[in-house]
């Protein structure tokens, strides 16, 4: 035993080469092994710890819903909390503000009560409490306990604005600030009695399921729907607690199931690659081999032989990469969770171990598992080769009489490549196989990182220039009809005047315009359409997921209607191919329009929209804008929205943003979740990389003789640096095909994937050119550079040294 065990290591020193591939590659597997394990560990323990604390403890809401069927809801025992809450009004206010209330319940349901930072929430009528930017925006910029304010609220569209007095009685946290960010204070049980009597009310019910109604991620939301017509709730004001019940009632299979796929991935790769390094040394050595089975050796032991040789250079690479993984996975996970902190506003999370020992110890036995695997076939093929057979053994036996090169009068750099890769289909394909499937993971996943972008989330915001100053407009406030679009479009708050002006401020570069007209349907209802010309018509920022045909020249060449809202295309209650009649209006005439409704962007800022053409058709010469996008240098931001918000002032019905501020946002939302999904294409990158590379150096080593024969047939060094060089740019373009061929169609069901199941920064699917780009570009540079060096390295030795080599 002691015997095999010293053969293994002599041979395992004498073959330097293969001993140190096999061991960064085993040291590479361990390392991306334990950093996904850590990685998935430490996502689902901190969201199981934290899922309370940051989402509320409640399985969902019924929005809407009457004091009677909050009755039905508190006498079933399916429900074993029952918390209430409704919206109070709007307050009056240029920015976003709401007046709600929370019952006790609800308050610990939510963990609303965690946010206080100082004083109580309001039990008296006049009290109120809320964030210190809710009462900046009020003019109560020192706002404390025990100031009084006033405001004017109403509760909805239909009604006056009306007075009302209150005393702070708590100020919550801020929420992380947003461009055009809403703000929300709350007032007492008792003032919203005194808005709304019987009868008027109409509340939100927060519930928690008892331990006999048995459910999961996946079936709460019909359990949820099922007892809302039990209780006599329309199913559709139910409203789950998605992120809660996902980590409450799901034991993170999603994220454990990605992070074993994934994980079976790299032990797959890494087989390839250990197998490829072994199999091609031991058919190098199957001479030395039969001299041991010679001298008496048993098969058994052979195998014996080659496991230990393998196993030899395993262990040694377990605790470096174990270490490494976990390392580099606690680290970022440390930086992610402060920025996500930050970033969210939210509290400090529950402290917890990143890393867990059995599930380290687990990785370190499939990564032996993934060695045992690779020497399976090794081993086989060692222990059946008998003395006599390995001793004469000249190559490939079984495949001599197929490997015959045909003769040519003349031979060329690429006649000798394609006669070299002809001699050795077999594994000419074989590199190619195993290059080409490490590329597919990294098509597949650049795919999905390659369409997550805050840019282009911002660009869905503003999609032009730097600013956006858009009408902001009712289209059913009867209380106060001024501030409908029909009403603000006759006062025409954006006129020549005002355009002409935003023009000449110092620094701007553009000004552009995107029209809007008010319209009225056959029974009366205001709706908006805006007016769009063909760069517009096509822009992805509305695109999304088009439904029927959205075709600019069709749909102005037939004066057509194109729904805005895909996803609501059902409860407009049209549908692709009806004929929609409209009185389409302007400041100065209406016009009666007919046109089909051809299709419905995926997104877009108005209900319909037509076309510039149909627009002009139908007699509207000037402008109304809807929509005002000003451009200007980054460096001149900060002076012209200054200047802009100088022209502003007095204006109303208007919402400024920035195209900077929009990226502040998404980068809030998106920014942790693009650098995660960069940092898994870098990791996937990493095996293709170490793939790629084991299998060119292998290539050519183990050619030392067959390339130093050449050279003494008269092969020039530039015709061997040529040769080499094809060949490895051969093996790219066969990588990149097999990779393009089976990667593409894989990435976009994963990007459909994600965007069905609402997976932040996904809407229109983009071919991910650059990354694909760049892997094309790294692979041929490292292929021509792994050529270029090892090639200098073999031209080190003498022409007989290389006929002589015997690795």
């Amino acid at each position: 035993m002691k015997t095999i065990t010293k053969l293994a290591l002599s041979n395992n020193k004498k073959n330097k080469t293969r001993s140190v591939l096999v061991m960064v590659a085993v040291f590479l597997t361990m390392t991306l092994l334990s950093a996904i394990a850590t990685f998935g560990y430490s996502t689902i323990k901190y969201e199981k710890l934290n899922a309370e604390k940051f989402y509320g403890d409640y399985y969902g809401m019924y929005v809407g819903v009457a004091e009677d069927q909050i009755h039905s809801m508190e006498q079933r025992s399916e429900f074993a909390e029952v918390g209430r809450a409704a919206s109070v009004g709007e307050v009056e206010n240029k920015s976003r503000l709401a007046l709600s209330w929370m019952g006790e319940k609800a308050l610990e349901m939510t963990n609303l009560k965690e946010q206080l930072e100082t004083g109580v929430f309001p039990e008296k009528e006049n009290e109120i409490a809320g964030p210190e930017e809710f009462f900046e925006k009020l003019g109560y910029p020192e706002a404390k306990q025990g100031d009084k304010i006033k405001l004017r609220f109403r509760r909805n569209n239909q009604e006056t604005y009306r007075d009302a007095d209150f005393v702070v009685s708590g100020i919550t946290k801020s929420p992380v600030e947003l461009e055009n960010q809403s703000y929300a204070a709350y007032v007492s049980e008792d003032f919203y009695k005194a808005v709304y009597k019987n009868g008027e009310r109409a509340f939100n019910a927060y519930f928690k399921f008892s331990e006999e109604v048995q459910v999961n991620a996946e079936t709460v939301e019909m359990t949820a729907k099922d007892l809302a017509e039990e209780c006599g709730i329309n199913p559709s004001q139910t409203v789950i607690n998605t992120y809660y019940t996902f980590w409450a009632l799901d034991p993170g299979m999603e994220t454990i199931l990605g992070c074993v796929v994934i994980a079976l991935i790299v032990c797959l790769f890494s087989v390839l690659v250990i197998y490829n390094i072994f199999q091609v040394g031991i058919i190098q050595k199957i001479q030395e081999y039969g001299k041991i089975r010679a001298l008496g050796t048993t098969r058994k032991q052979m195998r014996k032989l080659v496991f230990r040789e393998g196993m030899t250079l395993a262990l040694p690479a377990i605790i470096p990469g174990m270490i490494a993984g976990a390392g580099i996975t606690v680290a970022f996970m440390h930086y992610w969770l402060e920025k996500s902190q930050s970033v969210m506003g939210r509290e400090a999370y529950t402290d917890f171990s990143m890393v867990s020992v059995p599930l380290l110890l687990l990785c370190a036995a499939v990564s032996l598992l993934a060695v045992w695997a690779a020497l399976k076939k090794p081993m086989k093929l060692v222990a059946k080769i008998s003395p006599v057979e390995a001793i004469r053994f000249q190559g490939d036996g079984s495949k001599r009489r197929k490997g015959f090169r045909k003769g040519k009068r003349q031979m060329s750099v690429g006649t000798m490549m394609t006669a070299n890769l002809a001699i050795n289909r077999k594994r000419t394909v074989v590199t190619i196989l195993t290059m080409g499937l490490s590329c597919v993971l990294f098509v597949v996943i650049s795919n999905f990182t390659g369409n997550i972008s805050t840019k282009y989330d911002a660009k869905k915001q503003v999609p032009y220039g730097q600013f956006q100053i858009a009408l902001d407009y009712d289209l059913s406030d009867t209380a106060y009809p001024e501030n409908n679009l029909d009403s603000i479009l006759q006062n025409n708050p954006f006129d020549d005047a005002f355009l002409q002006a935003l023009e000449e401020i110092d620094g701007v570069t553009e000004v552009r315009l995107q029209n809007i007209l008010y319209a009225r349907d056959a029974e009366g209802n205001l709706q908006s359409v805006g007016v769009l010309g063909k760069e517009e018509f096509e822009d992805e920022a509305y695109q999304g997921s088009l439904k029927g045909t959205v075709d600019y020249d069709k749909a102005a060449k037939e004066d057509a209607f194109i729904y805005g809202w895909s996803y609501f295309i059902e409860e407009s209650g049209y549908d692709i191919g009806d004929q929609i009649q409209m009185e389409l209006g302007d400041k100065d005439r209406t016009v009666s329009m007919e046109g089909e409704m051809q299709g419905a962007f995926g997104s877009s800022n108005m209900d319909w929209m037509i076309t510039e053409d149909t627009y002009r058709k139908l007699g509207f010469t000037e402008d109304n804008p809807g929509m005002i996008w000003v451009d200007c240098k980054e460096a001149d931001c900060a002076k012209v929205e200054a200047e802009i918000q100088n022209l502003l002032e007095g204006k109303e019905h208007y919402e400024l943003s920035s195209y900077l501020g929009a990226l502040e946002t998404a980068e809030s939302t998106l920014g942790m979740f693009e650098m995660l999904a960069y940092a898994l294409l870098f990791l996937v990158g990493l095996i293709a990389f170490m793939n790629m590379a084991n299998t060119m150096i292998i290539s050519i080593i183990t050619r030392k003789r067959e390339l130093g024969v050449l050279q003494a047939l008269g092969m020039t060094n530039r015709q061997l640096n040529g040769m080499l060089r094809n060949e490895g740019l051969l093996f790219t373009l066969g990588s990149v095909m097999i990779a393009l061929a089976a990667g593409m169609p894989l990435g976009y069901a994963l990007f459909r994937y994600g965007r069905e199941h609402g997976y932040f920064g996904l809407d229109v699917y983009h071919v991910p050119l650059a990354e694909i780009m760049c892997m094309i570009l790294i692979l041929a540079v490292l292929q021509m550079g792994l050529s270029f060096i090892l090639s200098r390295n073999v031209k080190k030795e003498s022409i007989v040294e290389r006929i002589r080599y015997q690795e």
